[in-house]
């Protein structure tokens, strides 16, 4: 191409001098003709010189694998270009996605090798598969994005569910969001099962009494507004509390208010929720299964759903990072248990220190995490303090060492009074 140009151009150069020779030979030139020759051979040398940069310019951008920008436009013999339509418009930067490339892959593996002691003094070790997930999400149209996370049970040995959500939203034309599915209400830290949320949650291996109190995974919808670091949301949710006689009911509610904000050296978010029907979470659900079918109370006093109130507060800065939550019962219940009669009020709370920096291509960290909780019966530990050391060798790999204690309720609380103790050496491979 650039040969043809130019070869075209010298032949238009040869022409004006062949015609300046033989009008020269015909009959001497006015002075003021000649000046004007003269104009027009600086003319062309300049569009020579000018047409040189721009091919200059044109390869540079193929070799970059770009588009031309609009200085390589007007190339003689070019077809003429519509001034008013953008370049930008006439050659795209990317090649267009169809639907299944706007389908992304993920998924994570995590082996586990440790060493126990229980609270019943009997000491055990193994080495087991603790994890194997496979992720999805789908964003075929911009204003929708679904997930999909299938993951290996490994007490049936089975694939199952373990999450299934889909969210409506479009940022750049209105701040409202929705999302509706099966995942993890907003109700304290935690935003997800996946090893992905886990991650984000904690950087330890094994999690705080707080999460696995007070997650709750359910069927849900949730109206939510997103718009300069504040997000809050009111949802509705498939509960498994039930104080009718007549049959289940969707009476189910909760509602999150939190606000963040993230910078190159700064991060940190606050925030508060609110669940009308705390023992509808996991854990509660397990340690208390008498208080998931009940009567309605005397008349004037309502349903007997216990609400909830869940608080945290996060913050990093410069690789250092701070966690503080509380999560508990906002009444106290009275129910029977084994012909007695039992008042309880189930609290959790957690504080979590970690520091990771990079070293040669790798993130080292460490972490220490505390947490607590008071009127579980001996459903789950008094405490639980961690230690973790770990790094991630790639953005996708990830090798850690735990040490966890546990402390049990006291006997006349329906525990064992002792402690136990583990060590975890955990592998992780997230893609």
């Amino acid at each position: 191409m650039k040969d043809w140009i130019f070869k075209r151009t010298t032949v238009a150069a040869s022409m004006v001098c062949v015609l300046v020779g033989s009008t020269a030979e015909a009959q001497r030139p006015a002075p003021g003709e000649l000046d004007a020759l003269k104009k027009m051979m600086q003319e062309v040398l300049s569009q020579n010189e000018d047409l040189r940069r721009r091919v200059r310019e044109l390869e540079e951008a193929v070799k970059r694998g770009q588009a031309p920008t609009g200085s390589a436009t007007g190339v003689v013999g070019e077809a003429p270009k519509d001034p008013a339509t953008p370049l930008a418009a006439e050659v795209p930067t990317e090649p267009v996605k169809t639907a299944r490339d706007k389908i992304q892959l993920g998924g994570a593996i995590q082996v586990e090798a440790g060493t126990r002691r229980d609270f019943s003094r009997v000491t055990s070790s193994d080495l087991a598969l603790s994890a194997a997930e496979f992720d999805f999400e789908a964003d075929v149209v911009d204003w929708a994005k679904a997930e999909l996370s299938l993951q290996w049970d490994s007490s049936t040995n089975n694939i199952v569910l373990n999450e299934a959500l889909v969210t409506f939203a479009k940022p750049t034309l209105v701040p409202v969001y929705l999302r509706t599915g099966q995942g993890i209400v907003p109700f304290g830290t935690s935003i997800g099962t996946t090893v992905a949320a886990r991650f984000e949650e904690s950087l330890t291996i094994t999690g705080p009494l707080t999460t696995e109190i007070f997650e709750a995974k359910e069927d849900f919808v949730l109206l939510g507004f997103r718009k300069y670091g504040f997000n809050a949301g009111a949802y509705l949710y498939n509960g498994t509390t039930d104080n009718r006689k007549r049959g289940k009911h969707l009476d189910h509610y909760g509602a999150t208010v939190s606000y963040g904000m993230k910078t190159d050296l700064l991060s940190f978010d606050v925030g508060v929720d609110w669940n009308g029907s705390v023992f509808d979470t996991d854990g509660l659900t397990t340690a208390f299964p008498e208080l998931q079918k009940r009567p309605r109370v005397s008349a004037g006093q309502g349903r007997s759903y216990t609400p909830g109130i869940s608080t945290h507060g996060r913050l990093g800065m410069f690789g250092f990072s701070l966690l503080a939550e509380y999560d508990g019962a906002m009444n106290r219940v009275h129910f029977t248990r084994n012909r007695r009669d039992v008042s309880t009020m189930p609290e959790a709370w957690q504080v979590e220190f970690g520091y990771m920096t990079k070293i040669f291509g790798i993130r080292p960290y460490a972490a220490i995490n505390y947490s607590a909780t008071a009127g579980m019966l001996g459903a789950f530990p008094q405490r639980r303090l961690l230690g973790s050391v770990g790094s991630f060798l790639t953005d996708n790999i990830r090798l850690a060492l735990e040490y966890a204690n546990e402390k049990d309720y006291p006997r006349i609380q329906s525990g064992t009074g002792r402690d136990s103790d583990a060590w975890i050496l955990q592998l992780t491979y997230e893609w």
